[in-house]
């Protein structure tokens, strides 16, 4: 059950990458997750781990100084990384996409995930800075507020 919620923290940067790549998530690919500490409270419905927290599914990395992932009926609801920054990169075929901010909160249930606190996404030359950024999976679209972005036209 713990591989499938640290699984749902993929989604961070796979389906992000999935939608703008065309390139399939590594979703069925082994999760590392390394902290210097963690907590699974299975009746508080819980996990943390802290502290240098890297986790890595194939092309996909994210770091943090904390990782929360809540669970509902043993099924992650909600999972949220915080740093000084949290910071992800998928390395596709493509142009490396690279991204942080303070927090980056995934809701499963409306698969939504936010990018906030000096929300900083690149690839390439092109890049778009917010002091938040919502990306809706089914929806395929993305919000933002004081949104900046650079881009060279192709």
């Amino acid at each position: 059950m713990l591989k499938t919620t640290l699984l749902i923290t993929f989604l961070l940067t796979t389906h992000i990458v999935t939608a703008a790549d065309k390139q399939p998530a590594s979703s069925d690919m082994p999760i590392a997750l390394e902290a210097d500490e963690g907590t699974y409270d299975q009746q508080a419905g819980m996990a943390v781990y802290k502290g240098n927290v890297k986790v890595t599914q194939g092309v996909s990395t994210i770091w943090a100084d904390k990782l929360t992932i809540v669970l509902k009926d043993n099924a992650a609801e909600r999972i949220e990384a915080t740093g000084n920054p949290v910071k992800f990169k998928y390395a596709g075929d493509k142009q490396p996409i690279t991204g942080q901010g303070k927090q980056a909160i995934y809701d499963v249930t409306d698969k939504i995930i936010t990018l906030a606190g000096g929300a900083v996404v690149k690839q390439g030359t092109d890049m778009v800075k917010g002091d938040r950024l919502t990306y809706h999976l089914d929806k395929e679209i993305i919000r933002g507020k004081r949104v900046r972005m650079t881009f060279l036209p192709k």
